[in-house]
């Protein structure tokens, strides 16, 4: 049995795309046919059994803000073994060697939403983000307190009101922890992609009194047959961007103002840390859900803990052990840091924290503090000052988010 592992060249894309499309049992044309012209073969990774695909990876190089900051990272994606080829290896040997190439490219992390969590945490993949969803009936998600809304909504098409939430979105995403720079592909392909071909997506945009934009809802609607009486439609929103509490108010308002309405779905459109809870009369209406949404891999341990800003001044050495598939991340490192920049380098320190490269992904993240993961058995500490210290570090502004899927 002959193994090559390399990319897909362009004849072969079509192969590529359908066996993502029997891993993941995609009977969309029109999905997979999008699958095929967002892919460029030079991001892909694949394993080749006899000249035959076998195993597939595709790695979209995205940036993210990582809090704050912009950070090259892979979005890795599309990643499956036919039944005949699995148990034998092929994916560690995908997954090692697409690890190199995003290194070459610069691209300190991966990212990605995961099938079944157990697969990536064995490469190394670390919680990094939750996903929230809320469903719930507008006539009862009302806020305890009614404040005035100065400014107006407007009701518009995607395309019409695509240049003005593409800059909404780059505003909000600035300062944030996890979110992804949106190409034009990513908005067309997530946040206004209809539920069903041909389906219409509608975008809310909400300005202040000066007439300026600050925030916008984009939505699709749809009826269900129900047995009870009462509204029968639902409205699914696939993006929600507020500025401030008053662009965030008036679109909740607004979405919630659907007399015909019986549910409204926010899927992984609002954060861990959203302000709902403590705004509406009855939160529990909201049936929120919460669950594992990215999983990050560091690639480069140098380059990914100098490249985010930290939550305090301070120094913290850091040992990673045992990282088989980047064995380049092996040793200890000192962190120096004035808090919005750092300097990271090799050391002979005693280590002050000691973990596989999962936990470091968490932390960087800022999905768990140090104390917790400690308590968890993932993290080795020093001592008490040790961990108190890489709480302080570790702390981000927001809550990591990521709304978009790939």
């Amino acid at each position: 049995m002959a193994i090559e592992i390399r990319s897909c060249r362009q004849e072969e894309i079509e192969d590529y795309a359908r066996v993502v499309a029997y891993v993941f049992a995609e009977d969309d044309a029109d999905a997979m046919n999008e699958e095929i012209r967002n892919t460029a073969p030079d991001w892909t990774t694949c394993a080749f059994v006899d000249g035959r695909l076998g195993t597939t990876m595709g790695a979209f190089p995205f940036t993210v803000r990582l809090n704050g900051n912009p950070v090259h990272m892979a979005g890795v994606t599309a990643v499956g073994t036919l039944p005949e080829h699995r148990r034998k290896g092929l994916l560690r040997k995908v997954m090692q060697q697409g690890f190199e190439t995003m290194r070459e490219r610069n691209q300190s992390f991966a990212i990605l939403w995961a099938s079944m969590a157990a697969i990536y945490q064995r490469f190394g993949y670390g919680l990094a983000a939750d996903r929230v969803t809320y469903e719930f009936d507008p006539r009862v998600a009302q806020f305890e307190t009614r404040v005035e809304s100065p400014g107006s909504i407007t009701m518009m098409s995607a395309q019409d009101a695509f240049p003005t939430i593409k800059q909404l979105y780059i505003q909000w995403a600035t300062g944030r922890n996890m979110a992804i720079h949106r190409s034009s592909v990513l908005w067309q392909a997530d946040n206004l992609r209809p539920a069903r071909k041909g389906a219409p997506v509608y975008v809310a945009v909400y300005r202040n009194a000066d007439g300026e934009a600050r925030g916008h809802v984009a939505y699709g609607t749809q009826n269900r047959e129900r047995s009870e009486p009462g509204p029968a439609q639902v409205l699914r929103v696939t993006d929600f961007i507020a500025l401030d509490m008053e662009a965030y108010r008036a679109l909740w308002e607004y979405i919630c103002r659907h007399d015909l309405v019986g549910t409204i779905v926010m899927p992984n459109v609002i954060p861990v840390d959203d302000p709902a809870p403590h705004l509406l009369l009855e939160p529990r209406m909201l049936q929120r859900r919460t669950q594992d949404a990215i999983w990050m891999r560091v690639v480069d341990v140098e380059k990914a803990l100098a490249s985010r800003p930290y939550g305090a001044r301070g120094d913290l050495t850091v040992r990673i052990d045992g990282d088989a598939m980047c064995s380049w991340n092996d040793g200890t490192w000192l962190i120096e840091t004035d808090g919005p920049s750092a300097m990271v380098s090799r050391t002979d320190r005693k280590a002050d924290l000691t973990m596989r490269p999962n936990s470091l992904a968490t932390l960087l993240a800022g999905h768990t503090p140090a104390t917790v993961l400690h308590r968890a058995g993932v993290i080795e500490a020093a001592d008490e000052r040790a961990l108190a210290t890489a709480d302080a570090l570790f702390r981000t502004t927001h809550a990591p988010f990521t709304p978009n899927h790939f």
